[in-house]
């Protein structure tokens, strides 16, 4: 009777601790972009206080994406040598030390503090879909929704609060204020690796069977082909550098391509950038639920149809702004969501992982990075919008390219039985 009633109590413990899990990623993906998005909102004032110009008020949210193309290697070193858990708590450990130092000084301070956040975050943008994939290797396609949608919603707050902050606080206090979802977060990972009893546990010193734990398993596979030689991760580079490229510039851009085209307040014109940004929720939720009817390369055709339709619909008809908005976020959300599907989903185990995240959004943000710099120029150099919205439409169609090289890659499936879900499975096992 004593072992009937201790099960139900187990597998009770079993699933608090696999909510406790989910909600710790998910507070963990609300740092992961917020940072960048909680300068907008007060930067009128950091300017006036700091002395600078718009080129360098820029620089400041340039600094991070450069960070997350330029130090992706580094991260993947330093999580290869460490830990998952390690490599969360320096990610967030990292945003708090960057995030006093950006409130708390000149613009030294505000530069250096932006570049340890930007390397913080690459490491995060790594380790978290390793996590994904560890943690919850039978429910990647859900909790990676769950994940891109608490990106969003990171930008979200930070967006909508940090100037009602400012108006108490001031832009110092109201930036360095969000450091308390840092501290939530690291309480939370406190809790969860407490559980798992491995916080600072290395790939040298692990044992068998705690590999999904924290430490990286070694793989018992031969000798993989490096993902610098493996096609299919030269096509998710092309969707995600693509991706980026519409998602950055279309951010930086569309309050004042509204003001000029469509003669929209500023105000306005930011309030349809938020709209912009919260729909995005669309895509994260969207993807995962088409995943088991739709083929990763099905999705990727899908992202590029609704970016294309978004470019030309701002272009021929802003009036139009909610309409647009919604095929935007429905790219946007759903294009972070299905490309880190696929690279979850081609890695064999949790070490393979890290090598794809890594390529991947590595050059995928590296090329990315050039892009509001370049529509920019582009804007300058015509007068006018077309000739930029109008590459970004055609970037699109790299996307759908990029699509149907997958299907002829042979890429896993997203269905739910891809090989790399049986290899996290399979691998994690004790003696394994």
């Amino acid at each position: 009777m004593a072992k009937e009633s201790a099960a139900p109590r187990g597998a009770a413990g079993a699933a608090d601790a696999g909510f406790v899990a989910l909600l710790a990623l998910v507070v963990l993906a609300l740092n992961l972009r917020s940072p960048l998005t909680s300068i907008a909102p007060v930067i009128d004032d950091l300017r006036s206080d700091l002395g600078i110009g718009p080129a360098m008020a820029g620089l400041l949210t340039t600094i991070p994406v450069l960070c997350f193309g330029v130090l992706t290697p580094t991260a993947s070193m330093f999580i290869a040598r460490t830990s998952i858990d390690s490599a969360v708590f320096a990610t967030l450990g990292g945003l708090v030390i960057g995030t006093i130092i950006r409130s708390s000084g000149g613009l030294t301070a505000v530069l250096a503090g932006t570049v340890v956040i930007g390397g913080a975050l690459t490491i995060g943008n790594i380790v978290s879909l390793m996590v994904i994939a560890r943690d919850f290797p039978r429910r990647m396609h859900a909790v990676t929704g769950l994940y891109t949608s608490g990106l969003n919603v990171g930008t979200m707050l930070t967006s909508g609060l940090t100037a009602p902050l400012a108006v108490f606080l001031g832009w110092r206090g109201a930036i360095g204020a969000w450091v308390v979802l840092a501290f939530f977060a690291m309480a939370l990972w406190s809790f969860v690796a407490r559980r798992r009893g491995v916080v600072g546990r290395t790939l040298g010193k692990a044992k068998p069977g705690v590999a999904r734990c924290g430490a990286l398993p070694v793989s018992p596979s031969p000798v993989l082909v490096s993902v610098w030689r493996r096609p299919l991760v030269w096509l998710l580079v092309i969707a995600f550098a693509a991706h980026l490229f519409i998602y950055y510039d279309i951010t930086a851009w569309l309050p004042a391509f509204l003001m000029q085209t469509d003669g929209m307040a500023a105000t306005m014109a930011g309030f349809v950038a938020s709209v912009f940004q919260v729909l995005a929720l669309l895509g994260s939720f969207g993807v995962p639920m088409l995943a088991g009817r739709i083929s990763g390369a099905g999705l990727l055709v899908g992202i590029a149809l609704a970016w294309a339709v978004t470019c030309v619909g701002f272009l021929a008809a802003p009036g139009l702004w909610l309409l647009w908005s919604i095929t935007g976020g429905i790219a946007s959300g759903g294009g972070f969501t299905t490309v880190f599907m696929l690279a979850m989903g081609h890695a064999y185990d949790l070490d393979d992982n890290r090598r794809v995240s890594s390529m991947v959004q590595g050059l995928g943000y590296t090329i990315a990075s050039v892009g509001p710099l370049l529509i920019g120029a582009l804007h300058q150099a015509t007068g006018d919008w077309s000739a930029s919205f109008s590459l970004l439409a055609a970037t699109a169609a790299l996307i759908a390219l990029a699509g149907i090289g997958v299907s002829r890659a042979g890429a896993p499936g997203l269905a739910g039985n891809s090989r790399s879900t049986s290899a996290y499975r399979d691998r994690s096992r004790p003696g394994r």
